[in-house]
């Protein structure tokens, strides 16, 4: 792994409760895609998923400077806005999805959180994450075992194969991000994407943005920046 050496049982066993984290908030997140709430759940996800490590990360003492906390705020901030709906809007099925989206982000949190504790117990970058995609994959086939889901997925293969790669490799991008700088900083930028996905529906689709979405895209950018000054 890149020159590391195998670490001892304990960054190993965070890397599998991150794992088991992850695949625990993908589930969930899943079943608040099928209730019909992806355009208000997925955003509430992101904010839980990176205001919980954040929130960690500074009482764990991360060195942040104020420029990075302002960007921490403005990320949250931008999230929470593209999640917002106008009264009404889809907020009947988001509360009855509500349990679920709580679920989900607690899941994403703990991944972030479990891979740093790794980290911070000398986990070193490769090994964790090679030890948390292990107890991924070892629970979701416990999973299957044992919900037994009708069918198969024919034709679909090359597919799920190319969103498990695209999964890894977020994963391993936040664990470089997460070994160069702080928590707090690396959790909220990578719980961006659904300000990526609103600005790729407008490019891509050409959907309109809400005035919220447009704030929440503007907030994003103004807290990378101030992230990466």
């Amino acid at each position: 792994m890149a020159g590391e050496a195998l670490p001892g049982p304990l960054p190993l066993a965070w890397g599998i409760v991150a794992g088991l984290a992850g695949l625990g908030g993908i589930l969930a997140l899943y079943r608040v895609l099928a209730a019909g709430t992806m355009s208000v759940g997925s955003p509430l996800v992101g904010v839980m998923g990176a205001g919980l490590p954040a929130a960690a990360g500074l009482l764990l003492g991360d060195a942040v400077s104020p420029l990075d906390l302002v960007g921490v705020v403005c990320g949250l901030a931008a999230v929470a806005a593209v999640s917002w709906t106008r009264a009404g809007q889809g907020r009947e099925e988001l509360w009855r999805a509500l349990p679920l989206v709580v679920a989900a982000g607690i899941g994403f949190a703990g991944f972030y959180l479990a891979i740093d504790q790794a980290a911070r117990a000398g986990g070193e970058t490769w090994w964790p994450l090679v030890a948390a995609r292990t107890g991924s994959v070892l629970g979701a086939a416990i999973v299957v075992v044992r919900l037994r889901p009708a069918g198969r997925p024919t034709g679909r293969w090359p597919l799920l194969i190319a969103i498990g790669l695209g999964d890894l490799a977020g994963n391993a991008f936040f664990v470089m991000a997460n070994a160069q700088g702080a928590l707090s900083v690396a959790a909220v930028l990578s719980s961006l994407y659904p300000v990526a996905t609103i600005v790729l529906a407008r490019l891509v689709l050409g959907e309109r943005l809400r005035r919220a979405q447009a704030l929440g895209v503007v907030l994003a950018l103004v807290g990378v920046a101030l992230i990466a000054a």
